[in-house]
């Protein structure tokens, strides 16, 4: 099969390329790319030229010229639109001379503009403009997406009488109907230029108008085009009947239609405007029927083709749904482009010759339409977690777990990211099954680029931050930060520069939000968006990015004024060593060997604390984030990047950990070793061992002598006051007044003539609001303090005033209370006496503390919650008391005993003993009597029971 090659008409775009055309550029790539193959596959032997012009508010050019669709294509995939925005006037007429001048005749141009026409006053640019349609008889369309005032302007009208001057045609609509042009542009494209003739053109002012045309040619189609408001058209064949038009193009201004197989013979078109007065014009042309290929019968088309008969050949014309030359038709893709099909509703589905609307997933079909399916509804529709709550929406469903739980969609499990697992300074990272913390200043992305300073002015570049998410941090010597103040306009290579809104954190804030804003022409805060930050040890700052505000075109700034000089941590300063710039120790911290490392000692009522600067371990080359502790079981580190340092607690607890105590009787010193690992860092390894030896003196008092006691008598409990802190409160029995000397063991063995010290403390937290307050102490004779036989020592904060003996030293005054009694036994069958004491903070800010105990005044501060101590047993040991008596035989008379038979009460049930003891060979042996009452020696005796051997029997 011979092709012939055919002239085709040339396609040249003259495109406003200002600031406000960057969406509609984006569409214009989109629907070339439709026209452009749709063109080529349908007449893939035409040879045309591509032309290629720019035009704005101050400029008009570049012109770009190829033959090749694929290059034309890139030229279109380079515009940028450029600057602040849409001036309301463009240098267009400039632009379209410039477009005439460089296309072949015939051609097409296409004009894309967002404006009127800023030079159409220039009357000389005008009438060359109109001298070179008439010469190239080229066609010029202009497709207007915006206009600055009305359509009725002069700077508007002028691209009205350019169309109608070149047979051409004024386009109104929005970006996304581009389509319906190049639908247009697809039917005349696809033939030969010499294909077409003009038939008739019209311009009216008045409403209805008619007008009459020859057709003495066999012309394929008849193409009408209107200008203006159309109220009606009719189009009359010869023999005075209307034919049916098909409309391809619809809007305000104006239409076009298509009528098939026109007949020979003259033709009648008759319009009417909605408004009498309002200017529109019509334009009718005629498409010859063209052979473009030596086919001489229908069996030479393709089996997808249609074939129609011409006088002397045939013509292949592909079927609907099909693309080609009719000798070669391929199917097309009616899904590929929204405007290729009609799918109303569903999602469009390309078959063979045609296309289907099916419905989504989460969708069905029902009377022509899609409906949402409730998956929710049924459990097999969905795979939500028994846990998890089943939310329908509209064409799917969520699955939604409790607060507080992790959800991959379908699975819920607890969110440890949501409970502080990580401190402060790491970022949570939660999966499905666990979670990491991850330091941000080790695990980050560096941004290294010198226009991001915010003296780098926009010199045409388009820097753009939309992907940026994640950390990073920024070096180089465009700047280390970012700025603190408003960014200029145009600057940071980029048109809308991004700095922070407010100051950059501490090191020791951990990460921390703040806010971001971008300059733009309105002012420096156009946009914003939050991001986060953190001041890491080394002296800089990493950024967690999220793209850019609302997706603008925008990238993070940096100040040029800040450098690495600035950011060392607060024990290191800038210096030059060995060559290179760097953070070192300062004087205070210069260190030449491990031996010369002296920690900071911090002796606390608790705890020592040893504090070391890392900069000293770094420049001896140890690695002072891996140092490692011998045993960390009584041991505990804590890092403090706020001072570069890191800290070791050793506690001070009598018995555990190595801790070594002495008493001076009037100080104790606390003693203990600490063994720390070092690794060196570098090319190669080594590993060195620091001990330390950490002594704390303390004067004695309650708390620092019950420390020392291997097993004090004790009581404790714990208290937590608000965001104040965790306290611990104590009660302990005292030897004597000074309370420095606690009782130790499991009880103690008084008599009721011993007086008994009795001391209760609080410790840790911030004590300095807080006082202790004891409210209610008493006795009981068992170690249950709500039986009902009880004996008040002090009662609502105060002391008992009817026992003399009592002494209250210290309530409600400080972290302490003291408080003293002589020892007593209760009555009755009991031996034991145990203490109970119900005590509280009181807050010193809120009010007085001080108990009314004088019966004035009342107490205004808040008490918080009360809380139980209890220590015992105290064991009532009798006084001895020699008695005279003698051995007898049971039943017998009492005679006077031998000097060695003992009188006591040991604190059990019966108040008196009577013993007589007899040691033979290491073998004591016991009488215990019974007599009737008598006087003996001016002793009573009375109720005495006879027993042998050494069972000891309560009698009274």
């Amino acid at each position: 099969m011979l092709v012939l090659l055919f002239e085709s008409s040339s396609l040249t775009y003259l495109v406003e390329t200002e600031g406000s055309m960057s969406d509609d550029l984006i569409q214009l790539k989109s629907v070339n790319s439709w026209l452009l193959d749709r063109v080529t596959a349908r007449f893939p032997c035409g040879v045309r030229q591509y032309t290629m012009v720019e035009f704005n508010y101050s400029t008009y050019g570049p012109v770009r010229i190829t033959e090749s669709k694929q290059q034309f294509a890139e030229f279109l995939n380079s515009l940028m639109a450029k600057g602040a925005g849409d001036y309301c006037g463009e240098l267009a007429m400039h632009g379209l001379e410039l477009a005439l001048e460089n296309s072949p005749p015939n051609s097409f141009i296409l004009v894309l503009t967002g404006a009127s026409a800023f030079d159409y006053s220039n009357s000389t640019l005008v009438d060359h403009i109109y001298s070179l349609i008439n010469i190239t008889k080229s066609r010029v369309f202009f497709l207007t997406i915006r206009i600055c005032r009305s359509i009725y302007d002069a700077d508007y009208l002028i691209y009205r009488d350019i169309a109608a001057a070149s047979f051409g045609h004024v386009f109104r609509l929005s970006i996304s109907d581009l389509n319906k042009v190049f639908n247009y542009l697809d039917f005349t494209l696809s033939r030969p230029s010499n294909s077409s003739v003009r038939l008739f053109s019209g311009d009216y002012n008045a409403g209805y108008n008619s007008g009459n045309f020859t057709i003495a040619e066999n012309f394929t189609d008849l193409i009408i085009t209107t200008d203006g408001v159309i109220y009606s058209i009719q189009v009359l064949g010869p023999d005075s009947t209307e034919l049916p038009l098909k409309q391809i193009i619809s809007e305000l201004w104006g239409s076009m239609y298509q009528l098939t197989d026109p007949g020979q013979g003259i033709w009648t078109i008759a319009i009417n405007a909605i408004n009498a007065g309002t200017p529109y014009s019509v334009r009718v042309e005629g498409f010859t029927a063209v052979n473009t290929s030596s086919a001489r019968n229908c069996s030479q088309c393709h089996p997808n083709a249609t074939c129609e008969e011409y006088v002397g050949y045939v013509k292949c014309n592909c079927k609907e749904g099909f693309i080609g030359d009719g000798f070669n038709c391929s199917d097309i893709d009616e899904c590929a482009y929204s405007w290729s099909n009609n799918c109303s509703y569903g999602i469009c589905r390309n078959t063979f010759g045609s296309f289907t609307c099916d419905c989504p997933s989460g969708f069905t079909s029902s009377a022509g339409t899609c409906i949402d399916i409730d998956e929710c509804d049924c459990p097999d529709l969905n795979r939500c977690y028994s846990r998890t709550l089943c939310i329908n929406t509209y064409g799917n469903y969520s699955c939604y777990c409790p607060s507080g739980y992790y959800s991959d969609g379908f699975h819920c499990e607890i969110n440890e990211c949501l409970y502080g697992f990580c401190d402060p300074g790491s970022e949570c990272i939660k999966s499905l099954g666990s979670y990491t913390c991850s330091d941000p200043c080790s695990n980050h992305t560096v941004l290294n680029e010198p226009w991001r300073s915010t003296s780098n002015l926009y010199d045409n570049q388009y820097n753009c931050d939309y992907s940026k998410n994640g950390w990073y941090r920024f070096i180089g010597s465009g700047g280390v930060r970012m700025p603190e103040s408003c960014s200029p306009f145009y600057s940071c290579g980029t048109p809308a520069s991004m700095w922070l809104m407010g100051t950059h954190p501490v090191v020791g804030d951990g990460i921390v939000n703040r806010t971001v804003c971008a300059t733009w022409i309105s002012g420096c805060c156009t946009w914003s968006s939050t991001i986060k930050i953190k001041a890491c040890p080394g002296g800089y700052y990493v950024y967690r990015l999220n793209g850019t505000p609302y997706g603008i075109c925008s990238s993070y700034c940096t100040d040029p004024t800040t450098n690495d000089t600035m950011t060392c941590p607060t024990d290191e300063q800038w210096q030059l060593r060995d060559g290179s710039y760097g953070c070192y120790c300062t004087d205070k911290y210069k260190v030449a060997a491990v031996t010369d490392i002296r920690p900071e000692l911090t002796c606390n009522e608790i705890d020592m604390k040893a504090t070391f600067h890392k900069c000293q371990l770094k420049s001896l080359n140890f690695n002072a984030d891996t140092v490692a502790l011998e045993d960390t079981s009584c041991f505990t580190l804590y890092q403090d990047p706020s001072t570069n340092t890191f800290t070791i607690r050793a506690p001070l607890q009598a018995g555990r950990c190595g801790l070594q105590i002495t008493n001076n009787g009037t100080h104790a010193i606390y003693k203990n070793t600490l063994n720390l690992a070092l690794t060196s860092t570098g090319l190669i390894t080594r590993e060195d061992e620091l001990a330390v030896t950490m002594s704390c003196v303390y004067p004695l008092d309650m708390m620092v002598s019950l420390d020392i006691a291997v097993n004090p008598i004790l009581s404790y409990t714990n208290i937590s006051v608000g965001g104040n802190g965790q306290f611990t409160a104590y009660m302990a029995l005292y030897k004597d007044s000074s309370y420095m000397t606690p009782y130790e063991g499991s009880a103690v063995m008084l008599t009721t003539k011993s007086m008994l010290y009795i001391g209760v403390y609080v410790r840790g937290g911030d004590t300095s609001q807080y006082v202790l307050v004891m409210k209610n102490c008493y006795a009981t004779p068992t170690n249950k303090s709500d039986v009902a036989v009880k004996y008040y020592i002090i009662k609502d904060s105060c002391p008992n005033k009817q026992d003399t003996t009592i002494s209250v030293l210290e309530n409600a005054i400080s972290r302490q209370g003291r408080m003293s009694l002589q020892v007593f036994k209760f009555v009755g069958n009991y031996s034991s006496v145990y203490i109970h004491c119900a005590i509280s903070l009181c807050d010193v800010t809120a009010g007085s503390c001080s108990p009314p105990c004088s019966g004035i005044g009342s107490r205004s501060a808040a008490v918080e919650q009360s809380y139980q101590l209890k220590v015992g047993p105290i064991i009532n040991q009798g006084p001895k008391q020699i008695i005279l008596a003698s051995l007898i035989d049971s039943g017998s008379t009492p005679s006077l005993p031998p000097s060695n038979m003992t009188r006591w009460s040991p604190g059990s049930s019966c108040s008196l003993y009577l013993r007589y003891h007899q040691e033979s060979q290491g073998i004591q042996q016991f009488l215990h009597f019974r007599a009737i009452s008598y006087f003996l020696g001016g002793i009573r005796v009375e109720n005495f029971c006879l027993y042998r051997g050494s069972r000891r029997v309560n009698t009274q």
